[in-house]
């Protein structure tokens, strides 16, 4: 079966479950907004003077426009490759300031590879602090804001939504997770948005020019990039847009473009994204897709299904699948279990087996 019969067919079958429910995305706040409370009452559940916290939106500072939060993920697995694992993968902290109507700050500290344990090992072994996001933003108008730091690539749908908290599997797709572009930028984005017909066009112009704070093995960004992205949304039922980049590092470029689709009818959530990229530094054109499907049950579980195709330029392309279910109590937790599989395993990738997590905004 071909790799675009197989996205028709699994868009077919999607289209069959979804029907009317509550959504994760829409529940969900976003680290890098104010977004609609987490419903647990309008109150928060803890206030002492100045000080306020509400679960998922973190502790405010009274007046002074600060709001510290953050998100953990504890993951568990057991792969073809590397056999049984448990990790406290994450924990990362927010630091926001909000004060002013036209200046805001973010800050995002992460730990990683807290603490792994496997057959063979168990330990810190691989313990990182990382410096993950650190920008400013200033508005001139909701058409015209200008980023300043390091800040996730605005390049799709999936890598604007990282936190685990906010996705519905475990493992992100194949073309999100290390293939195509690198999940931050350092540098600079005019972005903003704009009303058209019933929905909103907005726009990232963005540049990396220069190399990321700390010295992170897992981090390779190219020496320079520029790229934009484009996206309608129509209400919070459906959106769509494009994005293209283009990334030079000692002297070779590399050119990508992409598209992505968000459907949210009333009892689930449709995604896909597709990439393609060539230039320079590859021996001929790589590309690959997802779609992926989540659907309200009953209550707080949902069922989750995603095909994938990668297509890399030296190895036969790979068709991946992964069937999963989730438990959201709040609509800042969620418990996570799926099984992934693939017709082919490309190299040293732990993409077969069973991956399961507890994430919780805080």
């Amino acid at each position: 079966m071909g790799p675009v019969r197989n996205v028709v067919l699994a868009f077919l079958l999607v289209l069959g479950l979804i029907g009317p429910g509550p959504s994760m995305a829409e529940d969900s706040p976003t680290p890098d907004s104010e977004a609609e409370a987490v419903k647990l009452g309008e109150a928060p559940i803890l206030s002492a003077g100045p000080l306020e916290y509400s679960p998922g939106r973190g502790l405010r500072f009274g007046d002074a426009g600060l709001v510290l939060g953050g998100f953990t993920d504890i993951k568990a697995e057991s792969t073809e490759n590397s056999g049984g694992e448990f990790a406290i993968d994450r924990l990362n902290f927010f630091l926001i300031f909000d004060r002013f109507t036209r200046f805001r700050a973010v800050a995002e500290l992460q730990l990683r590879d807290i603490y792994t344990a496997d057959e063979e090992r168990s330990g810190t072994k691989d313990f990182a602090f990382d410096v993950r996001r650190l920008f400013a933003d200033v508005t001139a108008s909701d058409a015209m804001r200008a980023r300043v730091g390091t800040f996730l690539t605005p390049i799709g749908y999936w890598n604007l939504i990282l936190a685990p908290p906010l996705t519905w599997t475990t493992e992100a797709p194949l073309i999100v997770e290390e293939t195509f572009f690198q999940h931050t930028t350092t540098g600079v984005m005019l972005h903003g948005s704009t009303g058209v017909a019933r929905g909103r066009l907005g726009y990232s112009l963005f540049s990396q020019f220069l190399k990321p704070l700390e010295d992170d093995p897992d981090l390779d960004p190219p020496d320079h990039t520029a790229g934009f992205r484009l996206v309608y949304d129509r209400g919070p039922t459906w959106s769509g847009g494009a994005s293209t980049q283009a990334s030079e590092n000692d002297g070779e470029w590399l050119y990508m473009g992409g598209t992505h689709f968000r459907w949210q009818p009333s009892r689930g959530e449709v995604l896909g994204e597709l990439y393609v990229q060539n230039g320079d530094a590859l021996s001929a054109v790589q590309w690959g897709t997802y779609l992926q499907g989540a659907l309200n049950v009953r209550g707080p579980f949902y069922i989750v299904g995603r095909y994938e195709y990668f297509d890399p330029p030296s190895d036969p392309g790979v068709n991946l699948f992964t069937l999963g279910g989730v438990f959201k109590p709040f609509p800042f937790m969620a418990v996570k279990v799926e099984y992934r599989f693939s017709d082919r395993d490309p190299g040293n990738e732990n993409l077969r087996g069973f991956f399961t997590s507890f994430t919780t905004l805080f």
